[in-house]
């Protein structure tokens, strides 16, 4: 019995020890690398529609693209869609419902005098591209939102007056806004809580560090905070705070790894202190649930050398969202309330880990409701970092006992499976 008890211990370390440090790892650093783009790209326009995340065109390893990928969240994987209708880099981008709206951009890598006026609408469900009213200018490099049915779009160009224009998604009709963020290009922009800050941005002496606040309803402009200087990112919006990510700082024009976090409401700006693994510019940021995304980007100029397929996600220590259609979501895309706990009964619980992994385990709904429990705990930040499994009817070997350690971190979905 007592060589049993010792084979079964060495055979518990080998197993627990390596989840456990690897796990403490990716919790000491907190940002994880996902599944790699198909291809480097950097400047894309991306954006988020439902749980997957949409790259379109952007630099490759030398001019600018039109392909369309799209990554499901829940499984950690990429797909193509349909090419864009024109290749564009550097393009403003907003989301309306189930369409995505790419607005601008430079045709060419080595020459911004190619600038598109050109506004390019993809509908997500049907899979196809149409056009619509041209921008009102041509624009490179410029940084848009959405507010309800409308889309502010806010045009950067060094060498004449900024622009501000409004996008009615209804009516397919630009109108002009008032002027008042400053003249500067790769600039970010986000909305709380109606307003709409304008983050960032550069010229050639190098980046800004202002943040601009736009009130719609009253169509007027005021000076907010500050921020390191940066440009060449893009900012999202998160349970009433903005995150800005990567990009290129102050005048050394180097990509940075910082993630800065500015609160409106104190007018305060943060830096996390979980910086991004690689530093990046042009870099795709987007929000899903409480998970932040950086996506590609470019260690210096986009170009075959640099252009970088990486994406990294950090989730958020909140279960809160500002995103009223998504709700509070416990990280598998469903509601916890639309979950029902019972006790009776049992199920087959099948883990899906982000290796594509699955591990099935007949248990009790009394252990599943646990399982849930801790799952949803861990995901607001608390509790353990892995879960002990008893493995029951499904022990195999000389052992009295035998418990799966499933690390938190490493699961890509479950489900419930109950049966009588």
């Amino acid at each position: 019995m007592k060589k049993i008890i010792l084979i079964f211990a060495l055979i518990l370390c080998s197993i627990v020890s390596p989840f456990y440090q690897a796990h403490a790892a990716e919790e000491k650093k907190g940002w994880v690398s996902q599944a790699d783009l198909p291809e480097p790209r950097s400047h894309a326009a991306t954006a988020v529609v439902g749980d997957k995340i949409y790259v379109i065109g952007g630099y490759g390893k030398t001019l600018a693209t039109n392909t369309t990928f799209v990554y499901d969240s829940k499984k950690n994987e990429w797909s193509k869609k349909s090419d864009m209708p024109l290749k564009l880099a550097g393009s403003a981008v907003a989301v309306v419902k189930d369409k995505i709206y790419v607005m601008g951009g430079d045709t060419y890598r080595t020459s911004h005098t190619e600038n598109s006026s050109k506004l390019l609408i993809y509908d997500t469900k049907a899979d196809k591209w149409e056009e619509g009213a041209d921008v009102p200018k041509k624009s490179f490099l410029g940084t848009a939102v959405a507010i309800d049915n409308t889309i502010y779009l806010m045009t950067q160009q060094e060498t004449s007056t900024p622009n501000h224009f409004a996008y009615n998604t209804t009516t397919n009709k630009w109108e002009n806004k008032a002027n008042g963020q400053p003249n500067s290009k790769a600039a970010a922009s986000a909305v709380v809580d109606g307003k709409i800050y304008y983050i960032g941005g550069g010229s050639a002496s190098g980046g800004a560090n202002t943040i601009y606040e736009y009130d719609p309803v009253k169509n007027s402009w005021i000076k907010k905070g500050y921020i390191a200087s940066v440009w060449y990112t893009s900012a999202v919006a998160y349970d009433g705070k903005i995150y800005i990510i990567g990009g290129k700082l102050g005048t050394n024009y180097k990509p940075t790894n910082l993630v800065q976090v500015y609160d409106p409401v104190t007018n305060i700006t943060s830096n996390m202190d979980e910086r991004i693994q690689f530093a990046r510019a042009g870099a795709g940021n987007v929000v899903i649930n409480n998970d932040l995304y950086t996506v590609g980007g470019a260690t210096s100029n986009p170009t075959e050398s640099n252009s970088i397929k990486s994406v990294e996600k950090y989730t958020i220590k909140s279960t809160s969202s500002t995103n009223p259609d998504q709700g509070t979501n416990d990280g598998n895309g469903t509601k916890p309330d639309d979950e029902t706990h019972l006790d009776d009964g049992d199920a087959l619980l099948v883990i899906t880990m982000i290796n594509g992994l699955q591990k099935e385990y007949q248990l009790s709904m009394k252990e599943v409701d646990s399982f849930l429990k801790w799952y949803e705990q861990r995901d607001a930040g608390e509790g353990p970092g892995f879960y002990e499994i008893d493995e029951h009817d499904n022990n195999k070997g000389p052992f009295e006992s035998k418990k799966d350690y499933v690390v938190f971190k490493n699961i890509l979905m479950y489900e419930v499976n109950k049966y009588k």
